[in-house]
């Protein structure tokens, strides 16, 4: 088996592609992690449009931690997410803290469902901000 050290899950938006790449490199996950990337993160684990959208971001997971034993799931959450935006449920152009703090809401959720379906992973979520910082929700 090839062995990763994380499952990285990001947005598909664009805006934070060079972000997401200095977080990933920064943090010393390139080269050592799987990455997924998904509208809106970890948004279809916590309020998905459909259950095709939790189960389809939950098999990525699961494939990860099947095929390449990841210690840890990483998601990559950011400010102003259009996939978060798409029904309301994290409105855009929030100011930044008020932004941060419906991630982290959410991000409490997305642990909980994650720590409750694979116990023995460790799981992280961090906001991550249009100017590239990165913060540990």
């Amino acid at each position: 088996m090839h062995k990763a050290k994380n499952c990285v899950v990001t947005c598909i938006d664009f805006r934070l592609q060079k972000a997401y790449a200095d977080v990933i490199a920064s943090k010393g996950w390139l080269g050592e992690s799987d990455v997924v990337s998904v509208a809106g993160c970890s948004r279809d684990l916590v309020k998905p449009l459909s259950d095709f959208h939790k189960a389809s971001l939950l098999r990525q997971i699961e494939l990860s931690i099947k095929l390449h034993d990841s210690d840890t799931i990483i998601f990559l959450d950011h400010q102003d997410c259009g996939g978060y935006a798409q029904d309301g449920t994290i409105p855009q152009g929030l100011e930044l803290n008020d932004d941060k703090k419906q991630h982290a809401d959410y991000a409490n959720k997305v642990k909980e469902l994650i720590n409750n379906l694979f116990p023995a992973k460790e799981v992280k979520v961090y906001f991550v901000q249009l100017d590239g910082e990165a913060e540990e929700l």
